[in-house]
């Protein structure tokens, strides 16, 4: 009795092992299988996102300073000063593609009437380096408070949470008299060498009440960029998809000349009381297969680009206060160049770098410009 007993539990932890290796067998094929470690990288051009405003709350405010350390809009010499910045970014990258965005406060305060210094002063510089930009334009713009819409375009709208904003008609018919405007007076200029119709539309904002856009109203914006633009420059509608069940990027391919992702792979979360940094890029068939994306789009006749790539850190907190002597464990300028590697698998045409205000911040205040090298590394592998 205690042999065959013996035999028989033998026989179960066989059966376990045999199970637990098959279970890791099916992982390991998971991993290695998907896109992300499957598809050849692409020669993709490398560029990178530029905000004013992010270069101003780094370079010239300080924490915790309250009031005493916020910079003014409205100083004096300020377009001057975000032009120069950018001039900087670009001479220290070496990249020839630019992504900027037109923040509608600023550029149309009080309504019919127009202050284009900012965004021209960008333009200039970018022009100067015989660089080309990417120009998005709508009630959403990069970086926070992400809606930029003016005082008086909200007059009459009564804002609630998690509203989609585009459903408002007056606010919906002032954003696109304004996308009209913008569009043709920086038609001209042809440094400019295609568009973005909003922001992240879709995507509901946490810097801002949820809010978020309608897809039609999406569309509208592309049709008003289009009919001002004598050129015909393609017109990119970028998505942040998550998960693989967020289809909206099908819209955005339908609507847009371009479909465009922002790739952000490592994340941060708490587990079992941990703080941990998980690659989300390697956990297997939940997340979207861009490849798959960027090949639909090229035989839609289309074009796929990544418009925003983690290239600083992911943080919840302020950051300034990460410095060489007070790393982030969510970024290194090596796993940056990973994640270079991740957007170039994806077959991306271009892919803009989220950070270039962070890497020159890193190297003014802590002198480290190892970010900047991996930026330069970057830059000079793409096409």
């Amino acid at each position: 009795m205690g042999h065959r007993r013996r035999w028989q539990a033998a026989g179960i932890a066989g059966g376990a092992l045999a199970a637990l290796a098959l279970l890791i067998g099916q992982l390991w094929l998971t991993l290695h299988l998907q896109w992300s470690n499957r598809e050849p990288p692409a020669n993709s051009a490398i560029g990178f996102n530029f905000s004013c405003d992010q270069a101003e709350y780094l370079l010239l405010e300080e924490p915790g300073a309250g009031p005493d350390g916020h910079a003014d809009d409205g100083r004096p010499g300020r377009a001057a000063w975000c032009g120069a910045v950018l001039a900087r970014l670009i001479d220290l990258t070496g990249a020839r593609l630019v992504r900027l965005s037109v923040n509608w406060d600023e550029v149309e305060p009080r309504e019919g009437e127009f202050d284009f210094s900012v965004i021209e002063a960008q333009l200039d510089a970018v022009r100067a380096a015989g660089a080309t930009a990417n120009v998005s334009v709508g009630m959403k713009a990069q970086r926070h408070p992400e809606f930029y819409i003016p005082a008086w375009a909200l007059e009459g709208v009564a804002l609630r949470d998690g509203m989609v904003l585009s459903d408002e008609p007056a606010l919906r018919a002032r954003a696109l008299r304004m996308v009209a405007a913008v569009t043709a007076r920086l038609a001209g200029r042809p440094e400019i060498d295609s568009w973005t119709a909003e922001n992240e539309g879709y995507i509901a904002s946490h810097r801002a009440r949820n809010w978020s856009l309608g897809r039609d109203y999406v569309a509208e914006v592309a049709a008003a960029i289009r009919a001002n633009d004598p050129l015909g420059r393609p017109v990119a509608i970028n998505h942040a998809q998550h998960y693989v069940m967020d289809r909206r990027w099908k819209a955005a391919l339908a609507d847009a000349d371009v479909l465009a992702q922002s790739l952000y792979p490592r994340r941060n979360y708490v587990l079992a009381g941990r703080h941990v940094v998980i690659d989300i890029l390697q956990i297997g068939w939940l997340m979207p297969n861009y490849a798959y994306q960027a090949r639909t789009a090229r035989a839609a006749g289309k074009q796929f680009w990544v418009t925003e790539l983690q290239a600083e850190p992911w943080t919840d907190g302020d950051a300034r206060l990460i410095s060489p002597a007070n790393p982030s464990k969510n970024l290194s300028p090596a796993t940056m160049l990973k994640n270079v590697d991740y957007a170039r698998r994806t077959g991306a045409e271009r892919v803009y770098l989220w950070g270039a205000e962070w890497w020159l911040y890193q190297l003014e205040r802590f002198g480290d410009g190892r970010w900047f090298d991996a930026a330069r590394e970057a830059v000079a592998g793409g096409g």
